[in-house]
């Protein structure tokens, strides 16, 4: 016979197990992926709160592009080949830059001269040109190396509103981009590859549930 003491335990025992079913959202992990099942709470996009901060050179000075989503009035910044970042007030300060190769900056020049359509300003030869706003203008930011770029850590989160890549020497820059909105699970991420390499408006690109990419764009990826 059990006892009114083990009685007593295994009743307190039932009843913390109800407590804690009827208390949630609980997880539980999907067995054939391991992911949580649609019980589980929504975590933020990675964008969200950005854990790299770009940190770039402006005036002889270090600035978080991340903190403050305006720059402090910054116009333009660069992805350099080394690396770093560089921020400018003018376009002709970006294309001076000693960091920047001079074949390009030489190939920049000869295009803006030579060409019947030439490439917007700001925008520099074997870079991606993102612009803030639609047609090329606003803010700018220049994009060389391959990879995926979270817009989050650039102060450039849903910000996105044109695009352009001047490309002259096939050989050796020709690519695509990728365009990427993340999701908060379980709904998947969102992904637009740029086969073209003149995009004046994001609102002419659609978007996968309906509207448009324009002010949607969390992370730009570079495929060469």
């Amino acid at each position: 016979m059990i006892s009114k003491h083990l009685t007593k335990v295994l009743l307190a025992a039932v009843s913390t197990g109800a407590l804690l079913l009827a208390t949630g959202p609980v997880a539980y992990a999907n067995e054939s992926t391991g992911a949580p099942s649609a019980t589980a709470i929504e975590s933020p996009s990675p964008s969200a709160n950005p854990s790299k901060p770009v940190i770039a050179q402006y005036n002889g000075r270090q600035i978080n592009l991340a903190e403050d989503e305006n720059w402090g009035g910054v116009s333009s910044c660069t992805e350099l080949p080394g690396g770093e970042v560089h921020c400018y007030d003018t376009n002709e300060e970006a294309l001076a830059d000693p960091a920047l190769p001079a074949s390009i900056r030489q190939a920049t020049l000869k295009a803006a001269a030579s060409l019947t359509s030439p490439p917007p300003r700001g925008c520099i030869e074997d870079y991606w040109c993102l612009f803030e706003n639609p047609n090329y203008a606003g803010r700018v930011l220049r994009f060389s190396s391959d990879g995926k770029h979270d817009l989050g850590e650039w102060g450039f989160r849903d910000k996105l509103s044109s695009v352009y890549y001047q490309v002259l020497r096939w050989p050796t820059n020709y690519g695509i981009a990728r365009l990427w909105d993340y999701r908060s699970w379980p709904l998947h991420d969102r992904q637009r590859d740029l086969i073209s390499h003149r995009h004046p408006s994001m609102a002419n690109l659609d978007y996968p549930d309906g509207g448009n990419w324009n002010d949607k764009v969390d992370s730009f990826e570079v495929r060469r």
